[in-house]
Parts: structure tokens; C-alpha cells; sequence
């Protein structure tokens, strides 16, 4: 009897363990549909703190702008700005003022101290 409830256990122990590895795989399968990114490879790598630092910069970029908020010195740059103004539906930016589009959003900031004066999200 004794040898029949180990037996037993013992078989139990081991399917566990079979199905919480192969339900791990296919977490990730279906998440990244099949294909690795540099954060699974930082993480199999042991190099954790480099993928948090990634998913946090991830993060930011999709941050969604206010008005009363400042625009990052990153974002203030000719290459998000948006000359033909009028070709997409925006009005004329006051003086001292400019359209820069960052993350498919309109943002009218100030040139000088990057103060966001309105947002208008774009249509693709």
C-alpha cells in the first residue's frame, strides 16, 4: 500500500511539472507569436536590470500628452516638426509656438520653454 500511494505521487509530481513547463511555453509563444525580442533574450541572459530599463523607456514613449505638461527637450527637435500645418487640418500656432507631432499626436508647444499649449491626436 505504501509503495502504490509513493508510486502514485511520484507520477503526479512529474506530470505537474511537464504541464507548468509546457504552459509556459506557449505563454510566451502566444505573446511574441513565436519570435523572441531583446528583452526575452536579456532576461534568458540573466541581464534583467537592461530589460527593466527597456520596458520602462517603452513606457515613456507611449505616454499620452495634456496641455499644462512640458514636452521633453527630445521631442522639441526640427524632427517632429510640423511645417505644412495647414495641409493637416491645424490651425496657425501663435507666435512663439509650434506644432511637433510626437506619437501620432498633434502637440502645440512653446519653442522656448516646451509648455504645451494643446493636443490633437492624428488620424492615420
Amino acid at each position: 500500500m505504501k509503495r502504490l500511494i509513493t508510486a502514485s505521487l511520484a507520477v503526479l509530481m512529474l506530470a505537474g511539472g511537464a504541464s507548468a513547463a509546457s504552459a509556459q511555453d506557449y505563454r510566451r509563444d502566444h505573446n511574441n507569436n513565436g519570435r523572441y525580442d531583446s528583452r526575452d533574450r536579456a532576461y534568458e541572459n540573466g541581464r534583467r536590470d537592461q530589460a527593466r530599463a527597456e520596458d520602462r523607456q517603452d513606457r515613456r514613449d507611449a505616454r499620452r500628452w495634456a496641455k499644462g505638461q512640458r514636452l521633453d527637450s527630445r521631442y522639441r527637435g526640427n524632427t517632429y516638426y510640423v511645417s505644412d500645418y495647414r495641409a493637416r487640418g491645424l490651425r496657425q500656432p501663435p507666435r512663439g509656438y509650434r506644432w511637433q507631432r510626437v506619437n501620432d499626436q498633434y502637440v502645440l508647444a512653446a519653442v522656448a520653454t516646451g509648455l504645451i499649449a494643446s493636443v490633437i491626436i492624428a488620424n492615420r
